[in-house]
């Protein structure tokens, strides 16, 4: 029994020796008064008992489950639901932090979303969702990726956003046009129609990250509470409703629940549509794939692939046959942009004073974007051919696959161009099945909310502008916390460190799904084994009593097991 996780009592297991009153012993009825008393989970892992931060808590609203707690027996307020009802408390909070920014103005010319006196950045309510409504032509239900527009410098613009992305903002539109409808037939307080918009999109994103969270603490398992560390992210109450990444997010976990469940096909079909929603889950199939290069996992590596790239071509095909270039804006508006303030890249130009590549504005190609281009992309690759020889042939015993789709993904925000301050909240579903230490996880998050001010801040007019100085600093700090978190996945993984979620589940992965059924050696492993088998042989030719040493060979263990 893991020291983490509750012992049992005897007074919730039965005893398995006989007593009188055991019926079995004397063959007479058992008396109700000697019932044995319902069973505890005594597997589920306790905050209390392992985490600081919640010890603490759990003390102020009446201390920790005592040792005769029936664990696991609730019949209505079960973790997923206190979990699910927490997610809506922190969503809540989402829209009420958004709601400066969808305010009702006044004018001659009707009602409009009031965005006076720099509001969206004066209280950090600014979302993608308010300015994309009329700018992208949804407010007249304009097609995605049909319709185009000339910007100031001549340029005939598309919707930049990948084909899954554009055309739910354009269903969402479609569906928010009759509620707005509604609502005026109702007599209701007129409210501009981009306003109406926002509160259907949040409500889809809304039961998206809601999926997402019951998905993930399936996946927790015994640890189900380290869910805690998604649904009570404080990066909810900042990024939940500032673009549509909760709908890539839904799709990552949905990835990783599918393979759990020994679905690979189905898993590269969820990968596919999260890489047609956003680009980052290409990054999450991508851990995947890498376990089953270790584990030679051939037919669920050809069906996981398969599955992603047909799903990925079924849905684009018919956009790249209908609109080849505006299918075509999303890369060619990465392609020529600068980079993004929240990057390395910017802090870099900070403190060299140069800003040749400025990404700014980024609908505005940059002169030079080719070179950065190279560096990000170059930078990229050595950090997954890094992170390959680390899981292929590096780790004695197969790296966890949270692990490996956490670094994979953070390996690709660091390297790129572009870290738009949502694209943080990516990473909190994989750091809760990753690396479930709560006060570090939320401590970033925390971080995370306060650059999210600093960042909008920096937008307001010359002379009430956030510092760039403050703003790096704070940059620094957030990659510092992360790169932190990764050494301690990868000491984990190495077996240097304890992983309490090996612990919590008997030494194997929870989402390592069909590789459990293959051996565990990496490559190298492998290779030295089929030497000394043949060393073995040679040895075994020798007289009994000799070379007993060399014979000793290490023929592996189960995935992910002792």
């Amino acid at each position: 029994m893991d020291s983490s996780t509750p012992s049992s009592t005897p007074s919730n297991t039965p005893s398995s020796s006989s007593s009188p009153k055991d019926s079995s012993a004397t063959g007479h009825p058992q008396h109700p008064a000697t019932v044995t008393r319902p069973q505890s989970n005594t597997r589920r892992v306790l905050p209390s008992a392992t985490e600081p931060m919640a010890r603490g808590f759990i003390d102020f609203i009446g201390g920790p489950p005592g040792h005769h707690a029936l664990i696991g027996r609730q019949r209505w307020w079960t973790p997923l639901r206190v979990l699910l009802a927490v997610g809506v408390v922190f969503l809540s909070l989402g829209w009420l932090q958004k709601g400066q920014c969808i305010r009702t103005g006044h004018s001659d010319n009707g009602v409009f979303a009031d965005w006076s006196g720099y509001r969206q950045y004066t209280s950090a309510c600014y979302s993608d969702t308010v300015t994309l409504f009329s700018s992208r032509g949804l407010d007249q239900l304009h097609f995605p990726y049909l319709y185009s527009w000339v910007d100031d410098s001549g340029v005939t613009r598309y919707m930049e956003y990948p084909v899954l992305s554009g055309i739910y903002q354009w269903l969402v539109a479609v569906i928010a046009r009759p509620v707005h409808s509604a609502w005026d037939l109702l007599g209701l307080p007129q409210v501009p129609a981009v306003s109406v918009y926002f509160a259907v999109n949040a409500f889809f994103l809304a039961a998206a990250w809601l999926a997402a969270v019951g998905l993930v603490a399936k996946l927790a398992g015994n640890r189900v509470w380290d869910t805690l560390l998604m649904a009570a992210s404080p990066l909810v109450i900042v990024h939940a409703f500032t673009n549509f990444d909760l709908l890539a997010c839904l799709a990552a976990v949905a990835v990783l629940s599918l393979w759990a469940n020994r679905r690979p096909g189905w898993a590269g079909v969820a990968g596919g549509i999260g890489v047609a929603l956003k680009l980052w889950p290409a990054f999450v199939v991508g851990g995947i794939i890498l376990l089953c290069l270790r584990a030679r996992a051939w037919s669920p590596l050809a069906r996981l692939v398969a599955g992603t790239v047909i799903t990925w071509l079924a849905v684009n095909v018919p956009i790249l046959i209908l609109s080849p270039n505006g299918w075509a804006e999303f890369f060619r508006l990465n392609s020529s942009r600068g980079w993004e303030g929240s990057t390395i890249y910017a802090v870099i130009a900070h403190i060299t004073g140069n800003d040749a590549w400025s990404g700014i504005t980024p609908s505005q190609a940059v002169e030079g974007a080719g070179t950065l281009n190279l560096i990000s992309t170059i930078a990229l690759l050595i950090c997954l051919g890094a992170l390959a020889w680390f899981v292929i042939f590096s780790c004695s015993t197969p790296p966890r696959l949270a692990q490996v789709a956490f670094l994979a993904t953070f390996a690709f925000m660091l390297t790129n161009k572009v870290w738009s301050p949502q694209y943080s909240i990516w990473l909190v579903p994989l750091l809760a099945l990753a690396l479930p230490r709560w006060r570090l996880v939320f401590g970033w998050a925390a971080l995370e909310t306060v650059y999210w001010y600093v960042r909008m801040w920096q937008f307001l007019p010359a002379g009430q502008a956030a510092p760039n100085w403050l703003a790096d600093t704070l940059t620094v700090a957030r990659l510092g916390l992360l790169v932190i978190m990764s050494v301690l996945i990868i000491r984990q993984a190495k077996g240097v460190d304890p992983d309490s979620v090996r612990q919590a589940h008997g030494g194997i992965d929870p989402l390592a799904g069909v590789l459990l059924a293959y051996p565990s050696q990496s490559w190298a492993s492998r290779r030295a084994g089929a030497h000394g088998g043949v060393e073995k042989k040679r040895l075994n030719k020798q007289p009994q009593g000799t070379g007993r040493a060399g014979a000793q060979i290490s023929m592996g263990r189960n995935y992910g097991g002792k």
